[in-house]
């Protein structure tokens, strides 16, 4: 704007004060003066935030569900007499899990903004630095929210997991049976591992948010490792331990898929919610263009690697597999989100130059919602039951209990949680044939359900064992009956093996014996041996 001949003749300092008192005597006059203001500004209704975050919420849970049925991971009643967790844990276990991905992924793009791409200097370009910046200030007051939500979120879908596995309802989850899960199997103590981190997180940010000097970004850093390192430990503490040879690229490949989506997406999120100064979004967006495109590389090679390690080549097989059809949307919304990407390089990243924001920010929306539902077909996908590769004659094969095919989806509703598996025997199908037919085997590895290995499950009429364990190896022991029962292995010098109690609806584990063979075992609770309850423990070194 122009200066007047007189606001020439005063300092900076003087035009600053004249313009000040312009203003306040502007203000003093109420409306008695001329109104000089212009157009009233418009005003947003204060419920539309909420407004849009409900519609935001429909929309995915829509796209969660369709996607559910399309793969064959959407739940479904379990036959007569079989444990049933209910529907609640069935379509809850799939929101829970949505939650923690979209909730972990705003708080390590809040991170991301606050620790790598906000500037720490003043508003201009041409000022001394300052310390933390407003926009790095407002990131780490978010990540104290989403870090709590994804907290919460966690334990929801831990109790949610209990549920599944314990095959009843969550009303009828008592206390001890969630502690018991949460202590006796890798995704239980995956889930303590990631409480803990996110409490370091969600505190760490509130008070980093107190602080306008310096340190700050150093803090933010700090947080941003602790953020990553929970997206982490689930695939590691919790992957598949006990499962095929691809185990360690496949838990690789897949820490690799998520990091990089996490960076990315909540990158693009907390720029666009963070980054309203001109000259901080200028700087920020510069920085992450060049993450963004190293994320977007990794992930598409990471996402083919876990593919192929799931399900092998494809085939012609493929066709009409819901699991194929779903990585197919899930590969065009991807390729979709990469030209988006080139075109922030090509065209808006000069136009937020030169001051028109809006340019980026409503292509960055639209990028945005195509990655929510990126995320949300993702999930689906893992609650999906993947074609199955073909295998070797070495390979061990295992038939799903039928609680499920992973932690995804409830006991008899679609599929078993996964890891917890028992070896079909001659009882299961006395005439053999019809073994494969009945209960398909399934190769699970690589997905990121979490481990839920079970060595011998007992139920209310026998029990069921996983094949072979290692000497020394932790066995762990499930019994969804409603009765106590043992695990007892005499011995030829009238001692035992191993002699353990195992209450009803509870996880125990016991070291298996260190020199390898077959111990048979029985179930006598009270002294008294369970008709009906005898099996063998193979015991065998590892190859």
């Amino acid at each position: 704007m122009a200066l007047s001949p007189l606001e020439r003749t005063l300092p900076a300092e003087g035009r600053e004060q004249a313009a000040a008192g312009t203003d306040g005597e502007q203000a003093a006059a109420g409306t008695d003066g001329p109104d000089r203001s212009g157009p009233a500004p418009v005003r947003r209704h204060p419920s539309a935030p909420g407004v849009l975050l409900a519609g935001t919420g429909v929309v995915l849970a829509a796209v969660l569900v369709s996607a559910l049925v399309v793969g064959g991971g959407a739940p479904s009643p379990s036959p007569e007499g079989l444990p049933d967790a209910g529907s609640v844990t069935g379509w809850g276990l799939p929101v829970a899990h949505l939650l923690v991905r979209l909730l972990a992924v705003l708080t390590v793009g809040q991170l991301v903004f606050a620790a790598l791409l906000a500037s720490s200097s003043s508003v201009r370009a041409s000022a001394p630095p300052v310390g933390a910046s407003a926009g790095m200030l407002r990131a780490l007051r978010g990540t104290t929210w989403t870090a709590a939500g994804w907290l919460a979120a966690e334990l929801v879908s831990l109790v949610l997991t209990a549920s599944t596995v314990y095959g009843v309802p969550v009303a009828r989850l008592s206390t001890q049976a969630v502690l018991a899960l949460a202590t006796e199997l890798p995704v239980g103590r995956a889930t303590l591992w990631v409480a803990i981190l996110l409490v370091l997180v969600a505190t760490g940010s509130a008070w980093l948010a107190r602080r306008s000097s310096g340190g700050v970004r150093a803090g933010a850093r700090v947080l941003l490792v602790a953020a990553l390192a929970a997206v982490t430990v689930p695939g590691v503490l919790a992957g598949h331990s006990a499962a095929a040879g691809n185990h360690v690229p496949a838990v690789v490949a897949l820490t690799v898929h998520v990091l990089t989506a996490s960076l990315w997406v909540g990158g693009l999120v907390a720029l666009l919610l963070h980054g309203r100064d001109r000259f901080e979004s200028v700087h920020a967006v510069r920085r992450f263009s060049a993450l963004a495109l190293g994320c977007l590389t990794l992930l598409l090679l990471s996402g083919v690697v876990a593919a192929l390690l799931v399900a092998g080549v494809p085939s012609w097989s493929w066709v009409g597999e819901g699991w194929a059809q779903l990585l197919a949307v899930k590969t065009v919304l991807l390729l979709v989100l990469g030209l988006i990407g080139w075109q922030h390089r090509r065209s808006t990243l000069p136009a937020l130059a030169a001051g028109r924001a809006w340019t980026f920010v409503r292509l960055g929306v639209v990028e945005v919602a195509l990655m929510a539902a990126t995320i949300t077909v993702s999930v689906a996908l893992g609650a999906s039951a993947a074609p199955t590769p073909p295998t070797t004659g070495s390979s061990t094969s295992a038939e799903a209990v039928p609680q499920g095919s992973g932690p995804e989806d409830a006991p008899g509703q679609g599929a078993a949680p996964e890891g917890v598996e028992v070896a079909p025997t001659e009882d299961d199908d006395p005439g053999g044939a019809g073994s494969e037919q009945d209960a398909p085997v399934e190769d699970m590895s690589g997905h990121d359900h979490g481990d839920l290995s079970v060595a011998v499950l007992i139920d209310g009429e026998r029990f069921h064992v996983a094949s072979t364990v290692r000497p020394g190896q932790p066995v762990t022991v499930y019994n969804s009956s409603d009765d106590a029962a043992t695990i007892t292995s005499p011995d030829a010098e009238g001692g035992t093996a191993f002699d353990v109690e195992v209450p009803a609806r509870t996880f125990i584990t016991f070291p298996a014996p260190e020199a390898e063979g077959d111990y048979d075992f029985v179930s006598s609770p009270g002294g008294a041996v369970a008709d009906g309850f005898a099996d063998t423990l193979p015991v065998r070194a590892a190859p």
